[in-house]
């Protein structure tokens, strides 16, 4: 019974460490996304701004198919703002039901200072004190 105890026990400990790790992980790939919305935000505006350039001079023989390249480019850069800030959204929300590192360490804390191995279950109790009528002949 004791091994199996050990295994659960032991199990518990992969599980946490596990879920440590996607966290983190989830954390990363939220930095990642973060980073590359603010590098697409900065290439829209840039784009933006030259579109605005090129709109002005729009009377001075400025290449159409430019001009339309360019937007299409925007509009591109804006559907990728719009799904990264739509997974930074659901990263978000996987987070909130996932543990934290207080978490896992509140648990690993638990299950240290309880030492659940130490528990017996009702069928060993039962077993235990069966046993014990047994030896003192009260029952047979």
């Amino acid at each position: 019974m004791a091994d199996r105890n050990a295994l659960l026990l032991r199990k518990l400990a992969q599980s946490v460490k596990a879920l440590d790790a996607s966290v983190r992980m989830l954390n990363q790939q939220i930095k990642v996304i973060k980073r590359n919305e603010k590098i697409l935000a900065r290439s829209i505006i840039n784009l933006n701004r030259k579109v605005n350039a090129l709109s002005s001079q729009k009377g001075e023989g400025v290449d159409e198919s430019k001009l339309k390249e360019l937007s299409d480019r925007i509009d591109k850069l804006q559907r990728a703002v719009d799904q990264l800030l739509e997974d930074v959204t659901y990263l978000k929300s996987q987070l909130k039901t996932t543990l934290t590192s207080e978490d896992v360490s509140e648990l690993k804390y638990i299950v240290e200072t309880i030492n659940p191995l130490e528990f017996v279950t009702y069928d060993q109790v039962g077993e235990l004190v069966e046993k014990k009528l047994r030896e003192l002949g009260i029952i047979r």
